[in-house]
């Protein structure tokens, strides 16, 4: 990336952080014709979507795709026309269009959305630490792949848990309810089940019920 490249991204990056989002908040907590959410759970998701945000403007090329809550803000600031207009055009300098039909035209079009997802939920991870929901908890860097793994309800997946770049495959974990392969417990880590750095979740856990653990390298708390 260029000087002035990595210059321009800064500014945008800024601008997103500098948006005021307040009115979308207040939308989202009215229970007649909003969500009915929190001022706690509209602030996390002011966060997250301008995280969101961010990562449209640091990886312009990808599809991306957001979490459920994430994409129900969008859709409040997409219904206030003129602000969001405007608030596209001192963040990015171009209209961010929505296209609501990506994964339901067929079931190759369901997996590119999941997929899209997964892809979403790693980039949001890597760049700021946290599931979009903010309640994720991590292991170590020597998870798979040396990079961090979480776990917890509150995942991007509600109750799924995965790690390290090849997820999910040969080196990803998943578990609980929501999570992609069966609902029983899952770990993960390049060094398996049993290694010190190793990470469990999901109800069915080598610990309790809804337990999570992380090995040496532990970045949080169990979920």
């Amino acid at each position: 990336m260029t000087a002035s490249n990595s210059q321009r991204l800064e500014q945008t990056i800024s601008a997103i952080a500098a948006l005021d989002l307040t009115p979308i908040k207040f939308k989202a907590m009215r229970q007649e014709d909003g969500y009915g959410w929190t001022p706690e759970h509209a602030d996390r998701m002011e966060l997250a979507y301008k995280r969101y945000l961010t990562l449209h403007a640091k990886y312009p090329d990808l599809m991306l795709a957001p979490d459920q809550d994430v994409d129900h803000f969008w859709h409040l600031h997409i219904l206030d026309t003129r602000k969001y207009a405007a608030d596209c055009e001192a963040t990015f300098g171009y209209f961010l269009h929505h296209y609501p039909y990506f994964g339901l035209r067929g079931e190759d079009d369901a997996k590119a959305l999941q997929s899209a997802f997964e892809m979403t939920q790693a980039l949001y991870a890597r760049e700021f630490g946290e599931s979009s929901a903010g309640q994720a908890t991590w292991c170590g860097a020597e998870s798979a792949q040396g990079q961090a793994a979480w776990c917890g309800a509150d995942g991007p997946a509600k109750q799924a848990a995965w790690c390290g770049a090849d997820a999910p495959q040969q080196k990803a974990a998943w578990c609980g309810a929501e999570g992609i392969s069966p609902k029983t417990a899952a770990w993960c880590g390049a060094e398996g089940a049993s290694s010190k750095h190793a990470a469990w979740c999901g109800a069915e856990g080598p610990k309790a019920p809804h337990a999570a653990w992380c090995g040496a390298e532990v970045k949080g708390t169990a979920a």
